[in-house]
C-alpha cells in the first residue's frame, strides 16, 4: 500500500459526491488499457486456507537439499464435503461411512485430486528442475513431499495449485526412562504373583474393571482396529498372540515383513490379533537416514519388523494380549496385559534409528484412514504449530474420518511452555507414575567397618561384595567421570564401576564397562532428576542424586565393596507426574489434555536391537519411561471407551478421558500438580467408560477457529483457557447427557488467587441424551497479573462428576480503562467525585461501551458529559479511533462519472490476463484518495471486491464475504459485488482508465462475470478519480445475482469501519467518507452519594466487539 498523506491530520467533514468532478460526456472519454504488476493465485479450498507456510522456509538461504511438505488448494478425501463440481462428498463426518478407495464416491474423487497432485507435481519440477516428488497425500493432507533445494521451497508458491510450503521436520520417539524420585511417598515390596496384574498398570487405571462388562480381559476391544505410528512391531511378541479374536471388519491390510532373508528378516503372516504392518519410510530412505541394521534391503524397501523396540513398547502398552509370564534381564516381571487387550493392531513403521519424518507420517496416516483404524497412537515428537504441521493437520483429517488421535505432550519438562501437539482435535497425553515402580537397595561396606546405604532403581540382577572404583581411577582409561569411553578390556574385571549421569547415554555407560568386564555399575545422578530402570548390558543400579555423601565415602574410606539384590516390584506413590513430562501452556488451548502412566512401563520390546541405547538383544520385554508410554494409556482408555461406546465422536471420547480424570496428582516435589502439568486429571478406564457427560467439536469448528482466534475460547472443549484477561469475559459449553438416565446437575466451580468462575445455571435437569448450554463467567478483576487456574465441576444425581479444567492469564487488554476516586473514604450523605478514561491502544477504531453501575449503599447521583446517567449509573458508548484511521461515513444512492454502468470494452480496453477463479491481480495506477489518503495501487479480487493500495494471498476470500467493518482481512475494500466468482469460467475483467481532457477516473470492470459454477454473468464497476479529489461509486449494469452468500459496501484500512449496501441492477451508489482523526480516549466523572454505611466497589467496566474479554477497573470506597 502506497500512502502519500502524512501532514498533521485533523478532524473534517465527509468527503461528499458534491465535491467531485462533474459527470463527463461519454462520448468525450477515452481509454487507456492497464495491465496488472503481479497475478496472486490463492487458495479455494477450506484445508488449503487453513494450511499456513512454515516462516523457516520462507526465510531459508540454505541451497542444501531437503525434503518439504507442499499443500496443494484441494481438500484430502478424508475433508472433501462436497462442492467441486458433481462430485459427492467423500468425508466420512459427512457420508457417515467408513472411507473406502472402493466406494464410487471416493474413487471418483481421488480420480479428479490425483490429476492435481499430478499436475502440480509437473508444475514444480519444471520451476525446479533438481525437485524430485517423493510422496503423494490425497487420503489425508491433501498434498505433496518434495525433495529440493531448501531456499527454492518458497519459489513454489508462485505455482498456482500451491497453497502452503511446510517444513517436512525430523521428529523422534518420546522415550525417556524415568521414575519418580524416592522422596515421594513410601515404597513397600510387594509379590509379582499377587492378584491382579500389578507388574503392569491394567489395573491401576482401571481398566481390568471395564474387561469383564466387553467380554472379558482377552476379548475386551475386540473387533476394533488400534493404529500405532511408530518405529514398527515385533511380530512374534507373545503379548501379540492371536487368543482367538474375530476378525475385525474391513481389509485386506498389507503384513509388510521380510521374505526370510537377512536384510528385511523372517516371513510372518498377519493374524486376527496383528492384523496388518507397513512401512513408511520414503523419505528416510531418500535422505539416506536408514542403516543396515534397520530390516531394510538396498535402501529401497523396508520391512514392518521393529529395530529399536519403542514401536512394540507402545503397541502392547495399549492394545497387547495378557501374558502370564514376561522374562526380563533373567527374572520373570509378569504377568502383564495390555489396556486393550482385545483389540486388533495394525502397525505403521515410519521411524529409522534416526527419527521420523512428516512426511512419512502423514503416509501413514492416510493409509490409517482407509484401513478403518479406529484409535491412533502417535508418541512422536513435533505438532507445537497446529496449522503450519503436516501431521498435525493429517491428523485434523483423521479426526474428520471418525478417529480417535492420542499423542505424547513431550519430554522436555518441568519448565513452562514446553509441551508439544497443540491441535485441540487430538489428545495430549503427560506422563505420571502408577503405584508399582522396580527397586532395590545398595550397600557399600568398607575395610575399615563403615557402611553406606542408599535406595536406588534397576531391573538387573544384582551383585554380592564386589569392589568398587570410580571411572576416573581406572588405569589406563581415557574417558571421564562419565564412562563416555569404552574402558580397555580386562581392566575392570571383577570389579563395580562407578559412572556419573550426564553427556553420553545411561545404557552406553554401561556398555562401555562391560566392555571392561565390569561386574557390574553404580550409575549416580549429580543432581536431582530422575533415575530409570533401562535394560542394561550388566547389573546396575542407578541413584537420585545429590550424591554428594556417595562420593565422600568412597574418598574416605578403603577397599569399599558393593552388594545389591536383583530389582524387585515396589509399591509406590501413583499419580506423581515425571519430571521430564512437557508442561503447558501452549497456544490457544490448555495442554496437556490429561496425564497417564509413563514411567517404568512395563510391556514388550524388540530382541534385535538396532542400537546400543536399545539395551542387549534378547530381551522381549523392558519397563522404560517418557510420554511415549503415557499415550499409548490414553488410546488404550480410548479403545475401551469405542468399545463401550461405538457411536461416540473422537470430541465425545476424548471428553470422556478429560471429564472422568482424577484430579489428586501431585509434582515429583509433593506440591499439587496443576492444569498445565496434568491437564484435566489423571485417566481411569473405569470412569471414562462412564461418564455422565459428554462435550462435542465438529472439524468444522476447528476450521472456522483459524480465522477466527477471537472466539477460540468458545469452542465446545471440556476446557477453557483464556489469555489476556483484563477483568472478565463470558464464554459457553454444551453438555449431553450420556448416564443413560435423567440426571440433576449441580455445577460448582473453584479457582486460585482470587479468580472467580461462575457458572450458570447452577443447578440443571437432564434427560437421557438431552443437552445443555452452559453460561461461564470469569473474573479476573482482583486477581494479580500472570496465569491463574480453576476447575468447574459437574455434579450428577448419581455417577462420577465432570470436572472442567480452566487457565487464565490475567492482564491488560489493547483498550484499557482506569478509575480513581476522591476521596475513598466517606460519611453518610457526603459525596466521592469518580473519574473514568478508556484509551485505545489498538491501531484500529473500536466501538466501546463503559459502563458503572451504582450501589444499593452508595449510588451514582451526578454523572458529567460525555458520560451520560443511566438507571444503573453511568455509560458511555461510543467509538475510540486510533490515529490514522478514515472511516466510511456512508455507501448511498448517488450518480457515478459514467451515469451507470459504462462497459470499459467500449472504450477499447482490453481483458485483464490471467484473471482467474481465485485470484488477486495488483496493479499500479494513477494516484487516487480514499478515505482523504493518497494511493497508488490497487488489487483487483476475482471475488467482485479491489482492496484499496494492493493485496496479498491472504486478502482473497471466495466463499465468506463479510459485511463491514470486519478487522479480519481483507481491509480497505470497495466491494460493489462480493461472492463466489469465477472470470475464468466466462465474462471478464478490465482495468484502465477513462479521461475527457480534464479529468480522469480509474475504472474496474467486471463484465458479465458468473458465479462459480454458473453461467450468467454479473456487471459492475468501480469508478475512482485520481487526482486530490476523492470521488469513489459503484455503477451494475444487468445482474443475474448469487446462490452463494453476497456482500456489497466498502471498509477502511483497519477493518473499523465500514457501509454496506444492497446490489440493484442498473443501480449507482457513491461512497463517503471521513479523513483519519487522533481520536483514541475518553474521560468523564461522576459523583456517587453515600446513603449506607459499609464498604462498596464501584466497577468501571469496558466492553468491546474487538475485545472477547471484558476490562474492569474497580474502586472500594467506604461509607462510615
Amino acid at each position: 500500500m502506497t500512502v502519500c498523506a502524512t501532514s498533521a491530520l485533523v478532524v473534517a467533514a465527509a468527503v461528499t459526491p458534491g465535491s467531485a468532478a462533474p459527470p463527463p460526456d461519454p462520448g468525450d472519454l477515452k481509454g487507456t488499457t492497464l495491465t496488472p504488476d503481479k497475478t496472486i493465485e490463492t487458495a479455494k479450498s477450506p484445508t488449503a486456507q487453513l494450511a499456513k507456510s512454515s516462516p523457516e522456509l520462507l526465510k531459508s538461504t540454505d541451497t542444501a537439499k531437503t525434503t518439504i511438505m507442499v499443500k496443494l488448494d484441494y481438500d484430502s478425501a478424508s475433508a472433501y464435503q462436497g462442492g467441486v463440481g458433481d462430485l459427492a462428498a467423500t468425508s466420512p463426518g459427512v457420508t457417515g461411512k467408513t472411507l473406502k478407495k472402493s466406494d464410487k464416491n471416493v474413487s471418483a474423487y481421488l480420480k479428479h485430486v490425483d490429476g492435481q497432485a499430478a499436475a502440480a507435481a509437473k508444475a514444480i519440477t519444471k520451476l525446479v528442475p533438481s525437485a524430485k516428488v517423493t510422496g503423494t497425500f490425497n487420503v489425508a493432507y491433501g498434498g505433496l513431499a518434495v525433495t529440493l533445494p531448501e531456499s527454492s521451497a518458497k519459489k513454489l508458491l508462485a505455482i498456482p495449485a500451491v497453497a502452503a510450503v511446510q517444513s517436512d521436520t525430523l521428529e523422534h520417539p518420546m522415550v525417556e526412562a524415568a521414575s519418580a524420585p524416592s522422596a515421594v511417598g513410601t515404597s513397600t515390596l510387594i509379590s509379582a504373583a499377587s492378584s491382579g496384574v500389578e507388574n503392569g498398570t491394567s489395573k491401576f487405571i482401571g481398566a481390568e474393571k471395564v474387561w469383564p462388562s466387553l467380554g472379558g480381559r482377552d476379548h475386551a476391544g475386540e473387533g476394533l482396529i488400534f493404529g500405532d505410528i511408530d518405529t514398527g512391531i515385533w511380530p512374534e511378541h507373545p503379548m501379540l498372540k492371536d487368543v482367538g479374536l474375530k476378525k475385525p471388519a474391513g481389509g485386506p491390510w498389507a503384513c509388510e515383513f521380510g521374505d526370510g532373508g537377512t536384510d528385511l528378516g523372517a516371513k510372518f503372516t498377519c493374524n486376527n490379533k496383528l492384523i496388518g504392518a507397513y512401512a513408511f519410510l520414503d523419505t528416510s530412505l531418500e535422505q539416506g537416514q536408514v542403516g543396515d541394521d534397520e530390516y531394510c534391503t538396498s535402501k529401497t524397501r523396508c520391512s514392518a519388523r521393529d529395530a529399536d523396540g519403542h514401536g512394540t513398547h507402545t503397541t502392547t502398552t495399549a492394545a497387547g494380549s495378557y501374558v502370564a509370564s514376561a522374562p526380563l534381564l533373567g527374572t520373570d516381571r509378569g504377568p502383564v496385559s495390555g489396556i486393550a487387550p482385545g483389540a486388533s493392531v495394525i502397525e505403521y513403521k515410519v521411524c529409522a534409528v534416526a527419527g521420523c519424518y512428516g512426511s512419512d507420517s502423514v503416509a501413514a496416516i492416510q493409509q490409517a484412514i482407509l484401513d478403518g483404524v479406529d484409535v491412533i497412537n502417535f508418541s512422536i515428537s513435533g505438532g507445537a504449530q497446529a496449522y503450519t504441521d503436516p501431521v498435525e493437520l493429517a491428523f485434523l483429517d483423521a479426526f474428520s474420518a471418525g478417529i480417535s488421535v492420542n499423542a505424547s505432550a513431550g519430554n522436555s519438562g518441568p519448565g513452562a511452555s514446553t509441551a508439544e501437539h497443540a491441535g485441540p482435535w487430538l489428545t495430549t497425553v503427560g506422563a505420571s507414575t502408577s503405584n508399582r515402580s522396580f527397586s532395590s537397595t545398595l550397600h557399600l561396606t568398607s575395610s575399615d567397618g563403615a557402611t553406606f546405604t542408599k535406595t536406588g532403581a534397576t531391573l538387573t540382577k544384582g551383585v554380592t561384595d564386589v569392589p568398587v572404583v570410580l571411572a576416573a581411577s581406572v588405569t589406563g582409561y581415557t574417558g571421564t567421570k562419565l564412562c563416555d569411553k569404552p574402558f580397555p578390556v580386562g581392566s575392570l574385571i571383577g570389579k563395580v564401576v562407578v559412572c556419573e549421569r550426564g553427556g553420553n547415554g545411561r545404557v552406553e555407560k554401561g556398555y562401555n564397562a562391560a566392555i571392561g568386564g565390569a561386574s557390574g555399575m553404580i550409575l549416580y545422578n549429580p543432581a536431582a532428576s530422575d533415575v530409570e530402570t533401562d535394560n542394561h548390558f550388566l547389573p546396575a543400579i542407578h541413584l537420585e542424586g545429590p550424591n554428594a555423601e556417595l562420593l565422600a565415602f568412597l574418598a574416605a574410606h578403603p577397599d569399599v565393596k558393593a552388594t545389591w539384590a536383583t530389582g524387585q516390584v515396589v509399591a509406590s506413590q501413583g499419580d506423581v507426574m515425571a519430571g521430564f513430562s512437557s508442561r503447558g501452556p501452549l497456544g490457544d488451548f490448555i495442554k496437556p489434555d490429561v496425564t497417564a502412566p509413563g514411567v517404568q512401563v512395563l510391556a514388550g520390546n524388540t530382541p534385535t536391537p538396532a542400537e546400543v541405547a536399545a539395551g542387549p538383544a534378547g530381551q522381549l520385554f523392558q519397563a522404560i519411561a517418557g510420554t511415549s508410554m503415557s499415550s499409548p494409556h490414553a488410546a488404550g482408555v480410548s479403545l475401551l471407551v469405542r468399545a463401550a461406546h461405538p457411536k461416540w465422536t473422537p470430541a465425545q471420547v476424548k471428553s470422556a478421558l478429560m471429564t472422568s480424570s482424577v484430579q489428586d496428582v501431585v509434582n515429583v516435589d509433593g506440591s499439587k500438580a496443576g492444569v498445565f502439568d496434568r491437564g484435566a486429571g489423571s485417566i481411569r478406564a473405569d470412569r471414562a467408560v462412564s461418564p455422565t457427560v459428554t462435550f462435542n467439536v465438529t472439524k468444522e469448528t476447528y476450521v472456522d477457529a483459524l480465522t477466527d482466534s477471537l472466539h477460540r475460547i468458545d469452542i465446545n472443549l471440556p476446557s477453557i483457557q483464556v489469555s489476556p484477561l483484563p477483568g472478565a469475559v463470558t464464554t459457553k459449553r454444551t453438555v449431553q447427557n450420556v448416564s443413560g438416565s435423567t440426571q440433576t446437575f449441580t455445577a460448582k466451580a473453584a479457582a486460585t488467587d482470587g479468580l472467580s468462575l461462575t457458572v450458570s445455571p447452577a443447578k440443571f435437569t437432564l434427560a437421557p441424551n438431552a443437552k445443555q448450554k452452559l453460561t461461564v463467567l470469569i473474573d479476573g478483576t482482583t486477581t494479580s497479573l500472570g496465569w491463574h487456574t480453576g476447575q468447574i465441576t459437574l455434579k450428577p444425581t448419581k455417577g462420577n462428576a465432570a470436572v472442567l479444567p480452566v487457565a487464565v492469564k490475567t492482564g491488560a487488554a489493547a483498550i484499557t480503562i482506569g478509575q480513581t476516586c476522591d476521596p475513598t473514604t466517606i460519611g453518610v450523605g457526603a459525596t466521592t467525585d469518580c473519574t473514568v478514561t478508556a484509551t485505545n491502544n489498538l491501531p484500529v477504531e473500536a466501538p466501546v461501551k463503559v459502563a458503572v453501575a451504582s450501589q444499593p449503599g452508595l449510588p451514582i447521583t451526578k454523572v458529567a458529559k460525555p458520560g451520560k446517567k443511566s438507571s444503573l449509573g453511568a455509560v458511555w458508548n461510543g467509538t475510540l479511533s486510533a490515529a490514522l484511521a478514515p472511516t466510511i461515513t456512508s455507501v448511498a444512492p448517488g450518480e457515478t462519472p459514467g451515469g451507470g454502468y459504462l462497459p470499459l470494452s467500449a472504450f477499447g480496453i482490453a481483458p485483464v490476463s490471467g484473471a482467474g477463479d481465485e485470484t488477486i491481480q495488483n496493479f499500479t495506477v494513477p494516484a487516487f484518495k480514499y478515505g482523504s489518503e493518497t494511493y497508488t495501487s490497487i488489487g483487483v479480487d476475482s471475488n467482485g471486491y479491489v482492496v484499496v493500495g494492493g493485496g496479498v494471498a491472504e486478502d482473497n476470500n471466495c466463499c465468506e464475504p463479510q459485511t463491514f467493518p470486519n478487522p479480519t482481512r481483507p481491509n480497505n475494500v470497495v466491494a460493489p459485488f462480493w461472492t463466489d466468482l469465477n472470470p475464468a469460467q466466462g465474462g471478464a475483467i478490465r482495468v484502465g482508465t477513462l479521461g475527457d481532457g480534464t479529468n480522469t477516473w480509474l475504472v474496474v470492470d467486471y463484465d458479465g462475470v458468473p458465479e462459480y459454477g454458473k453461467t450468467a454473468g454479473n456487471q459492475f464497476q468501480v469508478w475512482f478519480q485520481t487526482g486530490d479529489t476523492e470521488d469513489v461509486s459503484f455503477a451494475y449494469g444487468a445482474l443475474a445475482g448469487s446462490t452463494s452468500p453476497l456482500s456489497a459496501g466498502a471498509e477502511n484500512r483497519d477493518g473499523t469501519s465500514g457501509a454496506n449496501v444492497t446490489p440493484v441492477a442498473n443501480g449507482q451508489f457513491v461512497v463517503t467518507t471521513a479523513p483519519p482523526t487522533p481520536g483514541g480516549s475518553v474521560t468523564f466523572g461522576y459523583t456517587a452519594t453515600g446513603v449506607t454505611k459499609g464498604t462498596y466497589t464501584l466497577r468501571a467496566q469496558l466492553t468491546s466487539p474487538l475485545l472477547r474479554t471484558t476490562s474492569i477497573a474497580p474502586v472500594t470506597v467506604k461509607v462510615k
